[in-house]
């Protein structure tokens, strides 16, 4: 089966070759662009938050509707099956759609710091957000370049997964 995956601006195609679900754990062999890539899983606390392993290198993976957090960097990604995507006729998204993105807290935690303001210009990357979960900090960054509309949560304010914490032009 393959996927096509984006992240902002970028698409990857990735395409599962082998599926090897256990109990404890899967591993998936790829095919990411035509690199061969070779994945284990395990589920940490719930099937949204796994403990993944790439190359020897173990992430931390959070899954909250369309958002991911990667070592508690922040993305939102979009993934479509690659043979729908290709027949997929899309209507027009309205401008407010186009420029709009909503950055909503990846798990239920504490902000601790809120780095940005309404009508702040922000770059790509860029923390926004730092949000306590599970005794660890995680640094909410800008998926975009893009511009600060409402800010709609306060240092000390305990938020629920999948709250909207900042809109983003």
């Amino acid at each position: 089966m393959a996927y096509v995956v984006s992240i902002g601006n970028r698409s990857y195609k990735i395409e599962v070759l082998k599926a090897n679900d256990g109990s404890a754990d899967s591993i998936l062999d790829l095919l990411v662009d035509g690199t061969p890539v070779q994945v284990s899983a395990v589920e940490v606390a719930d099937p949204s938050h796994l403990s993944v392993i790439i190359d020897h290198r173990s992430y931390d993976v959070v899954f909250e509707e369309n958002i991911v957090s990667v070592e508690g960097v922040s993305f939102a990604v979009d993934v479509e099956d690659e043979l729908k995507k290709r027949f997929a006729v899309t209507p027009k998204k309205s401008a407010l759609q186009e420029t709009r993105t909503e950055i909503k807290a990846p798990m239920p935690g504490l902000v601790v710091a809120v780095e940005i303001s309404a009508g702040q210009k922000v770059s790509a990357g860029q923390g926004m957000i730092v949000l306590e979960a599970m005794k660890m900090q995680n640094e909410l960054r800008a998926p975009r370049d893009g511009v600060v509309k409402t800010v709609l949560v306060k240092q000390g304010v305990k938020v629920a997964g999948g709250d909207v914490l900042v809109d983003l032009e």
